[in-house]
């Protein structure tokens, strides 16, 4: 069955470097689906496709049924998304910031700004300036332009990276909350994040698709220390057949 999003016979190449081979998956509105592998893996590059940001040398990908690389505009409307790193406005006080994203992404009314920014407890530090702020309120600022606009397909990358545990258990909460309305697909090194939110896992494998399957066929729901044994066990059975 054809998802919300769909990537169907993927690759990327740099130079004779497979950064992508043959990669296929759909995700379904109301999955929350976490993209794992080691570093190097494809992980980057995948989200980079996905979002246009980066052309695939063959295969197609589908945004909500646009094509994303002959419909790019269209389809990136259907999705927020958190890169590696976020870049911010750093200059800019959060208020600011979150009110220029908004304008870029064609977000209007004052009342988008204000619930996202409630959303991600930033209402007492809308005014200061982001430079000033600690990693963990600069990645919710970054959380919360995702959010903008309630879109229905959220690509995030790491999302609770450098965030003290209150703010992590906070924020994996409001991840939780969006997944009535909404498809998320989440790549993370956490493994304890991917136990607590996620209902699916795609492993990638230099560059391959090796595992994409609901978390308890991995490790038994509950159990980080038993997943990241799988995680581990699925890699080292990888590398050794190869």
């Amino acid at each position: 069955m054809s998802g919300i999003v769909s990537a169907q016979q993927v690759s990327k190449h740099f130079g004779s470097f497979k950064a992508l081979d043959d990669v296929s998956f759909d995700l379904q509105t109301g999955e929350i689906v976490g993209l794992l592998g080691l570093n190097g893996a494809g992980k980057s590059t995948t989200l980079s496709l996905l979002t246009g940001r980066m052309i695939a040398d063959t295969g197609q990908i589908s945004i909500a049924g646009h094509d994303i690389t002959e419909d790019r505009t269209d389809a990136q409307t259907q999705f927020g998304f958190l890169p590696e790193g976020a870049p911010l406005f750093e200059d800019l006080s959060v208020d600011q910031h979150i009110k220029t994203i908004s304008g870029l992404r064609g977000v209007e009314g004052s009342d988008q700004i204000d619930l996202v920014l409630e959303q991600f407890e930033l209402l007492d530090v809308r005014h200061k300036i982001i430079e000033t702020l600690s990693k963990g309120f600069k990645r919710r600022v970054a959380l919360a332009a995702a959010f903008l606009g309630a879109p229905p397909i959220l690509f995030l990358d790491e999302p609770t990276d450098g965030l003290d545990p209150v703010q992590k258990d906070r924020v994996l909460a409001q991840l939780r909350n969006a997944r009535e309305q909404r498809t998320l697909l989440i790549s993370t090194h956490s493994l304890e994040d991917v136990d607590v939110i996620c209902d699916r896992v795609i492993i990638l494998n230099k560059g391959r698709k090796i595992f994409d399957a609901p978390v308890e066929e991995l490790a038994p729901r509950g159990d980080a220390l038993a997943l990241k044994a799988a995680f581990n066990a699925l890699i080292g059975a990888e590398e050794a057949s190869v």
